[in-house]
């Protein structure tokens, strides 16, 4: 009778267990689903409501660090929505709530490579509010470019985010597009056979390469470079049809630059 019982309690413990597990995937995922299209629009209301969704699932206390990631995604797409208009306060406030998001994410995880290429990004924002902190925000920005790549040295989105540096560091010192597009093209390759550990994992970033590929070009403008800016355009465009940053940006850039 009591090995039945026992049985009988470890059987519950396992479906509660696996529902506990779907409950937390499905609520990602769907909070995720979410993320993606308030980024599209650079909706900042969408993107406070999404940022709700995953402070709720933290209620469920599993995986908190990833949670904890996606907290700190959404306040530095936030903060991107006042890059335009450059509103110092807001990107402020933002980025240093990612930043406080993303040290709660590598306290519970210090082995994800995706959780320090968060911290590069969010490093970049402080050259727009504190450019007098510049040797702090060079270091902080270096550690977690080595430790990103060293946990993960096939990880596109560290890529990614050093082409993008490059681009926006003059050429006479150390960027320039030549280089962009060295980090740019291998971010590109490594996301055609990319595939996450879980589907909740980030997987963000293709697109954005392929829109930063076509800027370098277009700012390049060598014989064939329309050509190619154009390619790279088009592919963006067939991963994700509704991004803000393709549309409204990269677009209005290649229209621009295609009339003279």
């Amino acid at each position: 009778m009591k090995q039945k019982i026992v049985l009988i309690v470890l059987l519950v413990f396992l479906v509660s267990s696996f529902s506990f597990a779907d409950d937390f995937s499905d609520a990602i995922l769907k909070a995720k689903k979410n993320l993606k299209s308030a980024e599209n629009k650079s909706d900042e209301k969408a993107l406070i409501k999404v940022r709700g969704e995953f402070e709720r699932i933290l209620q469920l206390k599993k995986n908190t660090w990833i949670v904890y990631y996606y907290l700190s995604y959404t306040d530095f797409t936030i903060a991107s929505t006042y890059m335009k208009d450059q509103v110092k306060d807001k990107i402020k406030k933002y980025t240093e709530s990612g930043f406080e998001m993303i040290n709660k994410s590598i306290e519970g995880n210090p082995d994800f490579s995706d959780s320090y290429v968060m911290q590069m990004l969010l490093n970049f924002n402080r050259w727009i509010y504190e450019q007098d902190k510049m040797n702090d925000i060079i270091s902080a920005t270096t550690a977690a470019d080595e430790m990103a790549k060293k946990l993960d040295p096939n990880n596109p989105r560290y890529y990614y985010t050093s082409g993008v540096s490059s681009f926006y560091t003059p050429e006479m010192f150390g960027g320039g597009v030549d280089k962009a597009l060295v980090s740019l093209n291998k971010a590109y390759e490594l996301f055609q056979t990319r595939k996450e550990k879980e589907d909740y994992y980030p997987d963000w970033g293709l697109e954005n390469v392929d829109g930063f590929i076509s800027l370098c070009y277009l700012q390049r403008d060598k014989e064939g470079d329309m050509a190619k800016a154009k390619e790279f355009l088009d592919k963006g465009l067939a991963v994700n049809p509704d991004s803000g940053f393709l549309k409204e940006y990269v677009q209005k850039q290649y229209d621009e630059k295609n009339k003279k």
